[in-house]
This record gives structure tokens, C-alpha cells and sequence, in this order.
């Protein structure tokens, strides 16, 4: 038998002093968040953009919390849908602000 692995939420609190646990539970999320938005964007660069934006948004909530994370990968699947969710509304602000075409000016 193994030696025994830190819970997620152990290596989140532990994180505050080290980033070699927050780098464990990337190592064990990343995957999973990565597979998360390529279901949803279809677009595996878009779904990479969201992962680490996600990790980087997990970065900066760990400096500000005082508490513990009592459900690690419900805070982390929740910090990732706040980002899709971003990333459709900036997609559909970008689309009605596009300009229109000649051709579609015309009719």
C-alpha cells in the first residue's frame, strides 16, 4: 500500500504556502476541466484558454479566501462554468457588434 494522497481540499489549504500543491491539484483536475469546456466549445485552443484561465482564477480566489475549500471540485467546476459562461457572452457581444458585409448591406 502507497503512501496516503492529500485530499483536494488539504492541498488547496496547503497551497497558500506551497505551489507544489496547488501543481498536484492541477495535476489531478486539468484533464477533467480541459475535457469539460472541449465538450462545450467544440474547440479544443478555446478549451485550453478556458482551463488555465480557470487555474489562473483558482490562483487568484486561494490569496483571497480565509476559509478552507470544503468541496474542492464543485468551487473549481464552478469557477469554470463563471468562464464559459464569460466566454458565450463575450462570443455574442462580438457577433452583434461585427460589421455588416457589403452583400447583406445591400438587400
Amino acid at each position: 500500500m502507497g503512501p496516503i494522497q492529500p485530499t483536494d481540499a488539504e492541498l488547496l489549504a496547503a497551497a497558500r504556502q506551497d505551489p507544489a500543491a496547488l501543481g498536484r491539484f492541477y495535476d489531478r483536475h486539468e484533464t477533467a476541466v480541459l475535457a469539460y469546456f472541449v465538450r462545450r466549445t467544440r474547440d479544443p485552443e478555446v478549451a485550453a484558454d478556458l482551463t488555465a484561465e480557470t487555474f489562473a482564477e483558482v490562483v487568484s480566489q486561494l490569496r483571497r479566501r480565509r476559509t478552507q475549500v470544503r468541496e474542492p471540485l464543485g468551487w473549481l467546476f464552478t469557477i469554470a462554468r463563471a468562464n464559459l459562461i464569460d466566454f458565450q457572452r463575450r462570443g455574442q457581444v462580438a457577433g452583434r457588434a461585427a460589421p455588416v458585409s457589403a452583400s447583406s448591406a445591400s438587400t
